[in-house]
């Protein structure tokens, strides 16, 4: 779920009681989305993204295929969507 917390900043938390587990930024014409850490060095950029909620999806992705649950696609189609 995005949760805001100011006018370009939501934080991604997979329930409204847990933890932030990451951070959207809106800056110029994207959303940058990043590891959350207390620690702003320590955040971790994971790229760029057209909206919050691409970047929210973005997030979900990114930790299926940390965690070995979601493996790239073999087909044509979602090569050239960039999905493999």
């Amino acid at each position: 779920m995005l949760d805001a917390t100011g006018d370009r900043r939501w934080l991604v938390r997979p329930a409204e009681d847990a933890p932030p587990e990451a951070l959207i930024e809106q800056f110029g014409g994207g959303y940058r989305l990043s590891r959350w850490s207390l620690v702003e060095s320590e955040q971790e950029p994971l790229g760029v993204y057209t909206s919050a909620e691409g970047a929210e999806t973005a997030w979900w992705r990114h930790l299926d295929r940390e965690r070995g649950q979601r493996s790239g696609s073999t087909s044509a189609r979602a090569r050239l969507l960039g999905d493999a």
